[in-house]
Order: structure tokens, then C-alpha cells, then sequence
């Protein structure tokens, strides 16, 4: 998918001229060739500080006499504008997604006053990013350039530092289950009287080299990798505690011989970057025993032992600001397909109160819920949102599948397509409620109808929760996002 904005197709232009000047060049005000409109405009390919550049991804215009010309290229589907820039003079930017062609075509057109337009095509040599190495995708993502990672409160035992004995199984085992865990830091309380201050940051200054707090003890601190190869971490209000570059050594993309480790991350910025009881130690070297879209976990050994069950410090963290990795997954190839979170107790579709609380708690805790379906027998009862048919996405085995070209595909149980479109993500950074908006063609999604509407299918939803296995969708009554007013929502797994 193009990481520039999309926008909207072009509008009508008006061809103007100013006052004539000695300088200027003539005009036909009825109606301008070819020729004429090639010769009014001027451009200026520069990179992003003005600086002229024979592959820049900059460009500004001026025309003489002063024109309204649109300029605009296509998006993916090849029928769909992207406009660029409008009026007699401007700037724009073409930025291709990574591994694009360099050579692009863009167009510009003015509307004659007879109501026929004129346009030509331009084409020019673009710097394009090339393909990140697979590890780099997933530490700081390759459709943002940069990922934000977070203390991983989820993970099944709760703690998210701490100390273990050293290979107690896998290292998928130690990332998801807490596997070998002696003990670890749960919360970040402050109140020495709680019952939790054991497992609190805040109890745990000596492990520090100053015994002094320094923000990152907090759970809503985070620290960000970018495609550079740079790491910052930021304590909860924004404000930079440490930063060091990152690099990634003997990455293999899959586990060791004892199923171990991927590989090692290189950098002294991390959260709480600490060997346990070393009294400071900045290893600058962490053992990746599990990665993927939105889950890293980093291991160290005593001292750097390699020895089995030895002490090891541990660190469980998360991201959910890949959106369109963990969403599509990588490459310009990429698909993934989504289910229905079928379970047998829990719902999947139906109806609720509008923003309940975070959008965490809709995705993993059904809060605010009303009513909604549980099984697949249950939507053959509620034919009336949905035209009084049944499509066959409402089985276990029907799906939808996101690309990395912007396409979704919606399918049936039986594998048959039902419809297909366009689809993007809108990411949104600092939001309890959602993580981004996913903006679709109508119709795509399974079972894509607003309840209780007569069948209206949304060409927008909330994203409220998003993991590399989890969807949670919502749509508030008509579009309307006044707080517990109805909504609707879709509960979806990947499809495995």
C-alpha cells in the first residue's frame, strides 16, 4: 500500500491568467493545447530541504502566464486519481511505497472554458526506499519506518522484568507463557503500603546504577526503533530518557537448534535496560527469543553465561503501531486473511454502548456489549440487517483477505468470493479508543452490516483493537460517535 496520502480526485479547474506583463507568455483563454500547457508550467524536482536532486521526491511549479492546472497521478487500482497539488503555482511530493518502481508518471490538466480538458503526462525519477531486512520489518516496521514498543503487561504470567532460569524450554514458551519465570515487576505503584510494591518498579531502584528512577519504570513508558537503525526511549510524558543506535546480529528468521533464539539485539536503549541483580548493568547485547508484528521478548544471561538454568533477566514488550504488519504482514506480496473469533461463549457480532471504555477492553473483554451472535446458527435468525439473505460469511470458514496492493476480498465458507474492493488504514497514535480507522469499500468485511439499519454496509470502522492474531472492529449508530449511543461490532481472528 502507498505510504503517501491518499486524496481526493480532482475538481473542476478554472483557467485564469493575471494581468499581462512583459515577461509573460501568451495564452489561448478558450482553449490550450498540448504544447501551450507544456510550455506554461515550470518544475522543480528538490529533496526534502529544497535542494535540487535528479531523484527527489519534491516538487514545486510555477506557471506563466499564472494557470489553474491540477496535478495528479493514480492509485493503485490504476482508475482511482490521487490529486497532487491545484492552482497556479505550488508543491507536491510523490513518495512511493518501498521497493516501487523509481520511474513515475504523474499528470497535469487544466478545464478549458468550453468544458474540455487538456493534459499531459510527466514522468521523472523518484528516490524509492529499498526493502528492509526481514528483522528491521519487524522491529521498526516497514510501512511507518519506525515502532513504537511498550512494557507487555499480556503476557500469561504478568510480569514484565524479572529474572529466570536461563533455556527453561523455548524461547516462543518464555514470550507467551512466562516459561522458566522466577519472579518479575507486575505493576508501577508508587504507594509502599499497596500489596503489589514487591513487584513494583518503584521497589526496585537498585537495581539501577544510581538507585534514582529515570521514567522508564513507569508501564506507559516506550521507546522507539527506527529504519535507520535508532533507538529512543521516552519516559510516559514524551520526554527522551535515553538513545543509542540498534543493529541486529546473526538473524536467522527462524529459531536455533534448540529452538531458542533469532538472533541478537545490539543497543544500550531499551526500557529498563538492566541485568537483574548486577547492580546496573547495561548489557548492550539481549538475546530475541521471540519477534513478530507486535511482540518482542529479550533475554540476557547472568553475567552473559550461556549455561543452562542459570540466572537470566527477561524483558516483555508490545507494539501496536504496525498496523499494516500486523494486519496484512510484509512485502509487497503480503496477504493475510481474517475469521471469525468463533469460541463458542463469547460473541462475534451484534450490538453495543459507543466508546464503554477503551477500545482494549471492547477487543478483549466484550465490554459494553448488549447482544450479539455466538454461533453460526445465529445469523441465519437475523436475516433482517442483512437484506433477509444469508451470503455464506457468516460459517467458521468463511473469511476476508487483506493485501499488501490495497485489495480485500471477502469469502465465503466454501471459499467462493462474495465481493471485493479497496481498503486503508488510517493509523492513530495517543487514542484509548481506537488504533486506527480502516476506510473499505462497502461490503467487504464479513458480514458488514450495521445492525438494526435495514442493511447498511459502512465504508468505515473503528479499529479499536488490533493484534497479530486479534480484530476488533466497531461502528457507532449511523456514524454518529456520541458516547453510548448504539454500535455496532465484528470480533475476527487470523485465519490459520
Amino acid at each position: 500500500m502507498k505510504k503517501s496520502i491518499l486524496l481526493f480526485a480532482v475538481g473542476l479547474g478554472i483557467l485564469t491568467s493575471c494581468d499581462p506583463i512583459k515577461e509573460e507568455k501568451d495564452l489561448n483563454l478558450s482553449y490550450v493545447s498540448d504544447t501551450a500547457l507544456d510550455g506554461c508550467v515550470t518544475i522543480v524536482q528538490t529533496d526534502k530541504d529544497g535542494n535540487p536532486a535528479s531523484d527527489g521526491n519534491f516538487f514545486s511549479y510555477t506557471t506563466n502566464p499564472a494557470t489553474e492546472v491540477a496535478f495528479f497521478n493514480y492509485k493503485a487500482d490504476g482508475v482511482t486519481e490521487n490529486l497532487l497539488a491545484h492552482g497556479s503555482s505550488g508543491k507536491f511530493e510523490i513518495s512511493p511505497k518501498r521497493g516501487s518502481d523509481p520511474s513515475q508518471t504523474f499528470f497535469i490538466r487544466v478545464i478549458n472554458t468550453d468544458g474540455s480538458e487538456t493534459k499531459v503526462s510527466k514522468t521523472y525519477t523518484v528516490f524509492v526506499k529499498q526493502d528492509l531486512d526481514p528483522e528491521i520489518r519487524l522491529l521498526a516496521s516497514d510501512a511507518y519506518g519506525k515502532k513504537v514498543w511498550k512494557w507487555d503487561t499480556s503476557i500469561a504470567s504478568g510480569e514484565v522484568w524479572g529474572n529466570m532460569g536461563y533455556k527453561p524450554g523455548t524461547g516462543e514458551s518464555v514470550a507467551l507463557e512466562g516459561n522458566g519465570k522466577w519472579w518479575g515487576i507486575t505493576n508501577d505503584t508508587q504507594d509502599e503500603s499497596a500489596e503489589n510494591w514487591g513487584n513494583s518498579f518503584f521497589s526496585q531502584l537498585g537495581h539501577t546504577p544510581d538507585n534514582k528512577a529515570h521514567g522508564d519504570e513507569s508501564l506507559s513508558a516506550y521507546f522507539v526503533l527506527d529504519e535507520d537503525g535508532n533507538s529512543q526511549v521516552f519516559d510516559k510524558d514524551g520526554n527522551v530518557i535515553r538513545e543509542a543506535p540498534y543493529s541486529v546480529v546473526g538473524y536467522t528468521g527462524s529459531y536455533d537448534a534448540e529452538n531458542w533464539k533469532l538472533g541478537d539485539l545490539k543497543t544500550t536503549a531499551i526500557l529498563w535496560p538492566y541485568e537483574i541483580n548486577s547492580g546496573g548493568n547495561n548489557p548492550g547485547t539481549f538475546e530475541i527469543v521471540y519477534l513478530t508484528a507486535d511482540k518482542m521478548c529479550l533475554v540476557y544471561p547472568d553475567g552473559g553465561s550461556q549455561g543452562g538454568w542459570g540466572e537470566a533477566s527477561f524483558w516483555h514488550f508490545k507494539s501496536t503501531s504496525d498496523i499494516e504488519g500486523m494486519a496484512v504482514g510484509y512485502g509487497k506480496t503480503a496477504s493475510k486473511d481474517w475469521t471469525w473469533d468463533y469460541d463458542g461463549t463469547n460473541t462475534v457480532w451484534g450490538n453495543m454502548g459507543y466508546m464503554p471504555g477503551s477500545g482494549e477492553s471492547v477487543g478483549t473483554a466484550h465490554n459494553g456489549q448488549w447482544w450479539g451472535c455466538v454461533t453460526e446458527e445465529e445469523f441465519a435468525g437475523q436475516t433482517q440487517h442483512s437484506h433477509d439473505k444469508l451470503y455464506g460469511d457468516e460459517s467458521p470458514n468463511a473469511y476476508f483477505t487483506l493485501s499488501a496492493d490495497g485489495s480485500i476480498t471477502r469469502h465465503a465458507g466454501d471459499g467462493s468470493v462474495i465481493s471485493s474492493g479497496q481498503y486503508s488504514f488510517v493509523p492513530v497514535e495517543g487514542d484509548d479508543w481506537k488504533v486506527a480507522t480502516l476506510n473499505t469499500t462497502a461490503g467487504t468485511i464479513l458480514w458488514p452490516f450495521e445492525i438494526n439499519s435495514g442493511g447498511n454496509m459502512p465504508e468505515w470502522f473503528d479499529v479499536v483493537y488490533l493484534t497479530g492474531d486479534k480484530m476488533c472492529l466497531v461502528y457507532p449508530d449511523g456514524g454518529n460517535q456520541s458516547a453510548w449511543g448504539e454500535a455496532s461490532y465484528w470480533h475476527f481472528k487470523a485465519k490459520k
